[in-house]
């Protein structure tokens, strides 16, 4: 009969003491593994590695894979535009989409000129099969003000260059779209 002190917790993390580099900063080291028990015998293990806030290492039992990133290195992010459910009558709700980035930091909001949009919601970091993260900021707008709103993203990646979208850009490619369909339709 097993001990029920010997079965592995759902959730675990372990903190090393910090040490410090020749600069004498502080640097922490964390293991955090999660534990699903799918049944009486199966249990899945999930695990990452970090220093500080970055992730260094993550491992996974049902892929039986790990994975070894390099925190020095950077990835560029991926971003792009839709609209989500519409949140009432005569309103939008904009999403900016951004993904593929590593390190984790990275700064997204809906922008007038160079004015933060207060609505902006950032949803939580989710993590993408390769290491990197994918993060959603949303933003509820009546439909008429939608014009001239733009999505700014900074990460270290990018070297101070932000990726800005546009969403009256989007608008107008869809309305191009929508014309040559409705043209091709009438036109077969």
């Amino acid at each position: 009969m097993l001990s029920l002190s010997l079965l592995p917790l759902p959730f675990s993390s372990l903190s090393f003491l910090p040490f410090f580099t020749a600069s004498q900063e502080p640097i922490s080291f964390h293991l955090i593994q999660i534990s699903s028990f799918v049944n009486s015998t199966w249990i899945q293990y999930h695990g990452s590695g970090w220093v500080d806030d970055l992730q260094i290492h993550g491992w996974n039992s049902v892929a039986d894979t790990a994975i070894f990133l390099k925190p020095w290195s950077k990835v560029k992010p991926e971003a792009w535009l839709s609209s989500g459910p519409s949140p009432g009558p005569g309103r939008l709700l904009l999403v900016c989409h951004v993904s593929g980035f590593y390190p984790k930091p990275v700064w997204v909001m809906w922008m007038r000129g160079d004015q933060e949009q207060q609505g902006t919601q950032r949803g939580d970091f989710l993590p993408n099969g390769d290491g990197t993260w994918h993060l959603r900021a949303t933003l509820d707008v009546a439909a008429g003000e939608a014009a001239g709103l733009a999505c700014r993203v900074k990460h270290s990646s990018l070297g101070g260059q932000d990726l800005v979208l546009y969403w009256g850009v989007m608008v107008l490619c869809l309305v191009i779209a929508l014309g040559l369909a409705l043209w091709f339709w009438r036109h077969r």
